[in-house]
């Protein structure tokens, strides 16, 4: 379980208003807001959950995979996680990994292969490739859906069925959270699966006439959800999406931990005991990064990425071969929040 922390012992230039608030650019945050989701597990606002066993064992669970054990605790607190810049860099993308940051990116000499290949496809804020989804969008997709046809990445993007047919109960009928999603391929696929309603945060601005799918960029989420206008969700899903943040590509801010930071701020925005799917590049155990196209995910940073969370599946088949990468779903419990003891 995480610790108190409390906001005012991170202050990266922010202005302190007072010993309980400080002021950042989506307004004023109570003090230990953030964490005190977090320590409910040891006090009696915790939730009763039930937490899944793991079953990181059947199709995909080779061996390097069965090692993978999620740090207890990220290294840096939620609140700095959720203070994390979500405006645009206002510059082309970099070609060249910042020399200050180099050692921070390559994880101390831990990455095993790093290249280059370059984009600048710069959106954060802007309009999305697919700016409007209406109901004949979702149509076409919902045909797809029920028919099993692979709409993206191949059929990894499959992978989404199989969790939904596994972890129904956590679907079915609930709110869920969909992170990165140009076009509305993931949620028609949870939509067909019986989710209620959806939540879409995309870099690229979209409008949604669907009424069973709201959208948002992440800084109008992160500004709602700090002050209480989102509640939390029972499930969340991001396919192809995380192993981007913090690289630029997107006109994000360079960050080395990007990634590790959006994923620990959804410990935050899933309930205790809810589910979180998530789809990264892995290889056969090694860590690469690809600048500045993408991260590719084994032993060392995996476990960074899942840290708070319980690992209880990963669903795909075996790993590709030696130097290339597939995206498994990893399916994760969040157990913060949760009576200890269940």
């Amino acid at each position: 379980m995480y610790m108190y922390v409390s906001l005012s012992t991170y202050n990266p230039g922010i202005v302190l208003e007072s010993a309980a608030t400080i002021k950042h650019e989506f307004g004023t945050l109570r003090e230990g807001f953030i964490e005190t989701w977090l320590h409910n597990g040891n006090n009696n606002s915790a939730v009763a959950c039930t937490l899944e066993p793991v079953d990181v064992t059947g199709d995909g669970a080779d061996e390097w995979f069965r090692t993978i054990k999620p740090d207890l605790t990220p290294n840096f607190t939620l609140t700095s996680a959720w203070l994390k810049t979500e405006a645009s860099s206002a510059m082309r993308a970099l070609d060249e990994i910042p020399q200050m940051y180099e050692s921070e990116f390559n994880m101390g000499g831990k990455i095993d292969h790093m290249e280059k290949s370059y984009y600048d496809q710069a959106y954060l804020g802007k309009e999305a490739s697919l700016s409007l989804w209406d109901m004949n969008v979702l149509a076409e997709m919902l045909e797809k859906a029920s028919k099993r046809q692979p709409m993206k990445y191949e059929n990894d993007g499959l992978k989404i069925h199989d969790g939904a047919d596994k972890y129904k109960s956590y679907i079915e009928g609930r709110r869920g959270i969909v992170i990165g999603s140009e076009d509305p391929w993931v949620e028609a696929i949870l939509l067909h699966h019986g989710a209620a309603k959806l939540l879409t945060v995309e870099f690229g601005k979209i409008v949604s006439e669907i009424p069973q799918i709201e959208t948002m960029v992440p800084k109008e989420f992160t500004e709602k959800f700090l002050n209480n206008k989102i509640q939390q969700f029972d499930f969340g899903v991001t396919f192809s999406s995380l192993e981007h943040d913090g690289l630029g590509r997107y006109g994000d801010v360079i960050n080395p931990i990007g990634d590790l930071q959006s994923m620990a701020k959804l410990l935050s925005v899933i309930k205790p005991g809810g589910l979180m799917f998530v789809a990264v590049p892995t290889g056969d155990g090694y860590d690469g990064l690809v600048w500045n196209a993408h991260r590719i995910y084994g032993k060392q940073r995996l476990p960074k990425l899942f840290a708070g969370w319980k690992l209880i599946d990963v669903i795909g088949q075996g790993s590709p071969p030696k130097g290339k990468f597939k995206q498994h779903l990893w399916v994760l419990q969040n157990p913060n929040g949760c009576k200890v003891g269940n």
